[in-house]
């Protein structure tokens, strides 16, 4: 079978609510506002909880059974090929770049690696010119979960205006909830 490069909990510093000691990432669960944490921390796909690192491996579970698995346990449902398909397309897409062994964080719809020294980019929300990555720094000081990370001043100041994850391209939590509620019913 082959495998494939995916994300898992790499530990629990600064947020980790989840209590999975093998947990991959869900689909981006960001929303309208990812100051709540949506916008800068993944989710487990089995407990969807949240944490802050994520470092990458190989699997071997197929996409599509981690599509389904995912879907499943956002939606308590038996997804349908469609909706599957559409996990597995954005996925591969999202997951592209990720190196094994490699630690990432999530912010505004993007993979960083935690080496990374200078962000400079627009976001699913808000655009972004920082000369660190604030999960990591937040490690050192902890006043920037409260100034940057989850200050709706910051994030609303840099936000794009129109240029939401849906104008780019990307599906969003709430894209997926109009489109799947019928799956839901």
């Amino acid at each position: 079978m082959p495998s494939h490069a995916y994300l898992v909990k790499d530990n629990n510093e600064l947020v980790s609510h989840c209590p999975c000691p093998q947990a991959q990432i869900a689909y981006p669960p960001q929303a309208d506002c990812p100051w709540c944490g949506c916008g800068w921390l993944f989710s487990c796909i089995d407990c969807r909880k949240a944490f802050t690192f994520a470092r990458g491996v190989q699997v071997s579970e197929p996409w599509e059974e981690l599509g389904r698995r995912d879907l499943r346990a956002m939606f308590e449902k038996e997804p349908n090929d469609d909706d599957v398909d559409e996990w597995v397309e954005f996925m591969k897409r999202f997951l592209a770049e990720v190196e094994v062994g490699k630690q990432y964080v999530v912010f505004d719809g993007r993979l960083i690696p935690t080496d990374k020294v200078r962000l400079d980019f627009d976001g699913w929300h808000a655009t972004h010119q920082l000369d660190f990555v604030p999960q990591v720094a937040a490690l050192k000081d902890k006043a920037i979960l409260a100034t940057l990370l989850s200050n709706v001043n910051y994030w609303e100041s840099h936000a794009l205006g129109d240029s939401t994850p849906s104008a780019l391209g990307l599906p969003t939590v709430r894209d997926r909830e109009t489109k799947w509620w019928k799956f839901w019913k």
